[in-house]
């Protein structure tokens, strides 16, 4: 093996023994976040397609399609900037913690 895999020297992270100091917080998931977005954007598309004037040019449901797909990034958009805020409310309620690694050190 090379040195640089097995120091000779370990570090005192890869001692057994040894704490490390992590923040600990309660991350939100991105695409629960995306997909309620999108399917907020696909209902407002609906109901703006079926419950406005019919057009002689094009049917309700082309309408509605048309307007699912600029909704829906509209929605996945706006989800997307809710979820960095509610990201950055969590990270400031954040508290240090002190961890001991676990397990082999060559496969942390």
């Amino acid at each position: 093996m090379e040195s640089s895999q097995n120091p000779t020297n370990p570090t005192p992270a890869d001692e057994p023994g040894t704490q490390v100091e992590v923040e600990v917080y309660a991350a939100p998931r991105f695409w629960p976040f995306v997909g309620i977005g999108a399917l907020v954007g696909v209902v407002v598309a609906l109901v703006s397609a079926y419950t406005g004037e019919e057009s002689a040019n094009f049917t309700r449901a082309s309408v509605a399609g048309f307007l699912s797909v600029g909704f829906a990034f509209f929605g996945v958009l706006l989800a997307s900037i809710v979820f960095l805020v509610v990201d950055r409310i969590t990270r400031k309620k954040a508290r240090r913690a002190l961890a001991v690694p676990m397990g082999d050190p060559e496969h942390r």
